[in-house]
């Protein structure tokens, strides 16, 4: 329950920046994309686990499964921690609420 109430709220979270950032004429498109990358997201790992399971052992699938996982995770934190902060989103956050 606690997993799926936070996937819900980074779900809206996501489409609220969505919004919040594309211009109104362009919202649309901008929401095909996020859902798109969502559906690739849940997809190719799932596939890429099926096929692997057929050429390797289900534990070393999984295993390298997680090692990829932990290593796009570390990159992908490494290059957003090490890039400074806009003074930009306090004004969209203000935007969003209307205030």
């Amino acid at each position: 329950m606690l997993a799926g109430g936070g996937a819900g709220a980074a779900f809206k979270g996501s489409v609220t920046t969505v919004l919040g950032i594309a211009r109104p004429e362009a919202r649309g498109e901008a929401l095909a994309g996020l859902f798109l990358a969502g559906y690739v997201g849940l997809a190719v790992p799932v596939i890429a686990l099926g096929v692997a399971t057929q050429l390797l052992s289900a534990r070393v699938a999984v295993l390298g499964f997680a090692v990829l996982l932990v290593a796009v995770v570390a990159l992908v934190s490494r290059r957003l921690l090490s890039r400074e902060r806009p003074a930009e989103p306090v004004a969209l956050s203000r935007r969003l609420r209307g205030a």
